[in-house]
């Protein structure tokens, strides 16, 4: 039984943490890692399917957002050669395949990569479905996860690529979401401190992104 368990520990696939919240960061069991990438492009082809993380997404659209008027042949090679150096880039001493293909359809693997914005999202829908439903005590436990979860704008290093900002964007006001949801919980259970705290975090985000 031991040895049944160990040899499935032996097998069991690299997984890495992405974190995009505040800036891309890798973690390797906790510890920070550097990715040598390839290519500016094979970065930002890897940014562009943290976007779209678990969703299949086909390479035409990726291809337009990478090279915008690229004629179809010119864009297919420059794809596929994009793709040969974002998984080589991902072969230093803990080797992964970050990207699946499914035909012409793409993602992460996301057996190997778990990304910090995919569990905001989970973390932000059931606390204010939730809090909704008036279970403050679930809902405030998934919400301060998701609240934890969120340490800055998404990807703030691309700041002027559309395809990027607009998940920014989106994230941040599922962020303020979470926030109000967050604050309707603690002023239910009369929970002045936290109502206090919350209050100064959003005056913060409105300075932000006025």
């Amino acid at each position: 039984m031991a040895r049944t368990k160990s040899d499935s520990k032996a097998t069991e696939p690299v997984k890495l943490d992405v974190r995009a919240f505040g800036g891309l960061s890798i973690y390797y069991k906790g510890a920070p890692i550097t990715i040598l990438w390839e290519s500016q492009k094979a970065r930002l082809l890897f940014c562009y399917l943290l976007v779209t993380y678990d969703q299949w997404v086909h390479r035409d659209k990726l291809i337009e957002v990478l090279w915008p008027g690229c004629d179809v042949k010119a864009g297919a090679n420059n794809f596929k050669t994009t793709v040969s150096r974002l998984r080589k880039s991902f072969s230093g001493p803990q080797t992964i395949n970050p990207v699946i293909t499914q035909g012409e359809a793409v993602r992460l693997d996301v057996n190997v990569i778990s990304l910090d914005a995919s569990l905001f999202r989970y973390n932000a829908t059931n606390g204010i479905k939730f809090q909704a439903r008036g279970d403050n005590k679930a809902a405030r436990e998934f919400l301060e996860a998701a609240q934890d979860l969120y340490t800055g704008d998404f990807l703030p290093e691309e700041p002027f690529n559309p395809f990027i900002s607009a998940a920014r964007s989106e994230l941040h006001q599922f962020y303020v979401s979470v926030i109000t949801s967050l604050e309707k919980v603690y002023h239910q259970e009369q929970n002045s401190d936290a109502m206090e705290a919350l209050l100064m975090l959003k005056n913060s985000l409105t300075l932000h992104h006025v």
